[in-house]
Formats: C-alpha cells, sequence, structure tokens
C-alpha cells in the first residue's frame, strides 16, 4: 500500500516469486490546488532555520518548487527512507539532520530526540501533506520554537476501481491475504476502502499484516489484525517475510 515507484518494485519481486500481488497504494500524491502560494513560501525561506521533511512524498513534492536550498537552511527528516530520497533530489551537501538505524528507530519521537539534545531551531517549517507530525509540532512548540505546517502535497485516498471491487469479491471466499502499509493512516484507508464489500473486513482482519513501525503495528491491533510483524523497509526484507507468512499460513496467497 505504499505509494510511488516502491510499491511496484516490491511487487515486481513478489510476482517474480510467483506470488499474486494487488497494487494497491494508499494515496495518490498530488500537488496542492494553490501552487502559487506554496512556490512563494519556498522563494523566501529567510524567516525559517529548519526544514521539516515528513515523508518521501514531501521530498518529491518540494523538489518541484527547491533546486538549491538556501546555505543557511538545514533540512530535517524522521528516517532514513526520507534521508535517502533527499539525498537523490539534492545531494550531498545540504545539512541533514535524522535518525539513523531502521524503522523502529524512526520516527517523530526519535527525531525530536536528537533535536531536544543538540539545539531546538527557532523557526522551523514543516512540509507535509494536509496532516501529519502534529506531535512533533506541538514538542518543538512548547520549547520555544516557532513552527509553521505547510502542505507541499495532498494525499489523495484509494478508491477501489470496480475491477478492484469484482476481484475483491472473488477472493473474500478465499485464503485471506498479507497487508503490507507503512503508515499508521493508511489502516483506516484500506479498511475504508473495502467496505463495497460487506464480507472483506473480517477476511482482511483473519490474514497477516506487515508494517515498519510499532506504531503502525499498533494501529493495525487497534483496527482489529491479530497477526501483525514489523519489518523493515527493505525490499529483500519485507519479501522475506512475506514468504515466512505464506508458509505460516500454508494457504494465504495474496499480498495486497
Amino acid at each position: 500500500m505504499r505509494p510511488g515507484a516502491a510499491n511496484d518494485r516490491l511487487a515486481d519481486l513478489l510476482e517474480r516469486d510467483g506470488i499474486s500481488a494487488w497494487r494497491w497504494p494508499a494515496y495518490q500524491i498530488v500537488l496542492p490546488e494553490d501552487e502559487r502560494r506554496v512556490a512563494e513560501r519556498f522563494a523566501h525561506l529567510d524567516d525559517v532555520d529548519m526544514v521539516v521533511m515528513a515523508s518521501p512524498a514531501a521530498v518529491t513534492a518540494v523538489a518541484h518548487w527547491v533546486e538549491k536550498w538556501p546555505g543557511h537552511i538545514t533540512l530535517a527528516t524522521i528516517g532514513e527512507g526520507t534521508l535517502r530520497v533527499i539525498r537523490a533530489a539534492w545531494g550531498d551537501a545540504v545539512p541533514v539532520i535524522s535518525p539513523e538505524g531502521d524503522a523502529a528507530h524512526s520516527g517523530s519521537e526519535a527525531l525530536f530526540e536528537i533535536l531536544r539534545h543538540t539545539q531546538i531551531p527557532r523557526r522551523v517549517l514543516i512540509a507535509r501533506g494536509q496532516t501529519g507530525r502534529e506531535w512533533l509540532a506541538q514538542q518543538l512548540i512548547e520549547l520555544g520554537a516557532d513552527v509553521e505546517k505547510l502542505t507541499a502535497y495532498v494525499r489523495v485516498p484509494i478508491e477501489l476501481t470496480p475491477a478492484q471491487i469484482e476481484t475483491l469479491s472473488h477472493a473474500v471466499s478465499g485464503p485471506s491475504p498479507i497487508v503490507y502499509l507503512t503508515s499508521s493512516d493508511s489502516v483506516a484507508t484500506l479498511l475504508h476502502a473495502i467496505k463495497p464489500v460487506p464480507e472483506a473486513r473480517d477476511w482482511m482482519l483473519h490474514g497477516s499484516a506487515l508494517t515498519i513501525h510499532p506504531r503502525c503495528a499498533d494501529r493495525l491491533y487497534e483496527a482489529g489484525f491479530t497477526h501483525v510483524e514489523i519489518t523493515s523497509a527493505d525490499d529483500e526484507a519485507v519479501r522475506a517475510h512475506i514468504a515466512a507468512n505464506l508458509k505460516w499460513s500454508g494457504e494465504a496467497d495474496f499480498a495486497p
């Protein structure tokens, strides 16, 4: 359920193994309707010390407006996945603060710990979708930072096509799936998307769920999943977890 090329890359890998993979990115990423406002903001960053990239999607969107960062700007992000996208977009010269390690050691909390033990920036701009990083923003505000949240992209939740609904309707009479998602918000998005097929929720919850962060795992348990595992975001690690779950279930053959 990841957006972008990473989703297709993993699905291709699984299909080469003979595993049927449904490509259901939780969100389509589009630029905001008022692009001029965002362009104007990134053209005048004299009043900002740090720009926080909330996700890889934020980096992709911001790169639409920013070719090179002013020398006084430090970027920050919540994990190595987004850090790699930052480096691909703007190279190694731009200073970036980011937690090290796998997804279990990333997130807003990990980034805040770094900032709290170094120096809280005075003026922070958080580039994100319509929502996100609320906890981080509040923590920075409480420690005296001036925080601005900017909608740099818009997430459009998945809506299943008639063909996907028909495929799902046939699938619910068979083995439950393995679901792989990488954000807490994707859990509710998934369960909303499958509502047109009444039996689909129970069918889905009886399957396995893979995610990359303890917070996402908690959300999955709250939604009713009973078999949840945490993996790194590395394709080979996800592939291994899916293969192990197929063997464990003895019957599941889908990986939406």
